[in-house]
């Protein structure tokens, strides 16, 4: 049986760390392996970590359009157990990962087919060409069993249940890790595969972790249901899905661009610079995880309690997130401020591959919290069905800030003001995120504080289709 909504009871703090502590553990576990195997690469060779940072744009955009169609059906989801409408949580929980799973089965077949094109025009050279190759093939046939166990973590978190999506999360990330070595070096009799072995190993973690992702949804959880599936019902619950999952996914799909800008232009200063910045950028993404996992759960949670009718709830509970992501991305810059010097060595003992990590750790991290507000403000307007919002936001940030930025401070600075560039877009959208977020739901301009009066919207009711 669908559990009722949970986060509409009890303390704000409660009901949001219920959500967030659960996510940081599960993320924690999968950038964790990320950075094992980002650090297992580096000894590898500096080619094949050079390769394996190329691939970050192009892997991340993929798990962007998986993550946008979960945003569709979580801040669907989340608003449908907020009115108590059990049936259709189950038939909208089903019909969302259908949907998922023909997007990611198309996607993969068009993405295998351009892996030389697309690389090559990102500025790869044939050194690191043969590794990425490989890596890609691998992972483009493992998408589909990559994408569905995330989906269906982020369906339970919509209903209220952290704990099991935490788990299937850590339960992936730990598979990884044990099989990374395994591949990557060639362990009990297998050959040394290199990148190639960290493929492998996503590719098998990943199909198990589906197996029991589905036992769990249908047997367990009782969120699968593919009896009495009409085609007039599915499509009515893709639309309903797609309304907010394809602006979440243009909005989602700005980081990996950005990315992959950013890759283009160190090309140019050689692959050490490109090493230099993958292995910053795993150890960002790890720095940041209580950001990622809030920006998770403060969705589901205003979703819940908008469609309760709980709108001062809900509205506290964006100005806890907001407080929350300023103090700890203080936090974060401060201590890579101080051991900036040593984090890159950990990973490569090329001192032009450290100096570049030690670059990006020095300057970006001062903008997190400004990163993290814009996090909460879009995931909110997701999560209330105003995901157009969001994507405005992104793309300003993107091709009006960043950009631009990018260019000029390149052209002025070298590596150091392609890094600044990023610094100060995340900057002004922060600003620009609290500012739109409490103009819409704290009352306007005289109200920035969130004191008075909340017009939060009211959900639109999702017709059932048996």
């Amino acid at each position: 049986m669908v559990a009722p909504a949970k986060l509409t009871r009890g303390t704000i703090s409660a009901g949001l760390m219920g959500l967030v502590l659960p996510m940081i553990l599960g993320i924690t576990s999968n950038l964790g392996a990320a950075l094992f195997e980002t650090y297992l690469l580096g000894l590898v060779g500096t080619n094949e970590l050079a390769a394996y940072s190329f691939t970050f744009a192009v892997t991340g955009a993929l798990g962007s359009l998986s993550l946008g169609i979960s945003i569709g059906l979580s801040s669907v989801l989340a608003r449908t157990v907020g009115g108590g409408d059990h049936d259709q949580v189950k038939r909208l929980a089903t019909d969302g990962l259908g949907l998922l799973a023909v997007v990611m089965l198309v996607t993969s077949v068009i993405g295998y087919l351009s892996i030389e094109p697309l690389f090559r025009m990102m500025g790869a050279t044939e050194d690191t060409l043969q590794h990425i190759v490989g890596y890609m093939q691998i992972w483009y046939i493992a998408l589909i069993f990559f994408s569905l166990p995330s989906m269906g973590a982020n369906a339970l978190r919509a209903t209220g249940d952290a704990k099991i999506s935490g788990t299937i999360m850590v339960s992936g990330a730990a598979m990884q890790a044990v099989l990374d070595p395994i591949f990557i070096f060639g362990w009990f009799g297998l050959p040394a595969m290199g990148l190639e072995g960290a493929a492998w190993a996503v590719f098998i973690s990943r199909i198990v972790l589906c197996v029991v992702t589905f036992y769990v949804l249908i047997k367990q959880e009782d969120l699968i249901d593919f009896s009495k599936r009409t085609l007039a019902g599915v499509m009515h619950s893709w639309r309903s899905i797609l309304a907010v999952g394809l602006p979440a996914t243009a909005t989602n799909l700005i980081g990996p661009i950005s990315t992959a800008i950013i890759v283009s232009l160190l090309a140019g200063y050689g692959k050490e610079a490109v090493a230099g910045f993958g292995i910053a950028s795993r150890v960002e993404a790890l720095s940041v995880i209580p950001l990622f996992a809030l920006s998770a759960s403060i969705g589901p949670f205003v979703g819940q309690n908008s469609g309760a009718g709980e709108k001062v709830r809900a509205n506290q509970g964006m100005l806890v997130s907001f407080l929350w992501s300023m103090v700890w991305g203080l936090f974060v810059a401060i201590i890579f401020f101080l051991f900036s010097d040593s984090i890159g060595a950990l990973f490569d003992d090329d001192p032009l591959v450290t100096e570049y990590t030690k670059l990006y750790l020095t300057l970006v991290p001062f903008s997190y919290g400004a990163w993290g507000v814009l996090m909460m403000s879009s995931a909110t307007f997701n999560s209330l069905g105003k995901p157009l919002i969001s994507t405005s936001m992104s793309v300003v940030r993107m091709f009006v800030i960043y950009v631009p930025l990018a260019y000029i401070g390149e052209s002025f600075m070298g590596v150091t003001g392609i890094f600044i560039a990023t610094c100060v877009s995340n900057i002004v959208m922060g600003l620009v995120g609290f500012g739109l977020n409490r103009w819409t739901y704290g009352g306007g301009m005289s109200d920035w504080l969130g004191v008075g009066e909340y017009s939060l919207p009211e959900p639109k009711a999702v017709k059932s289709n048996r």
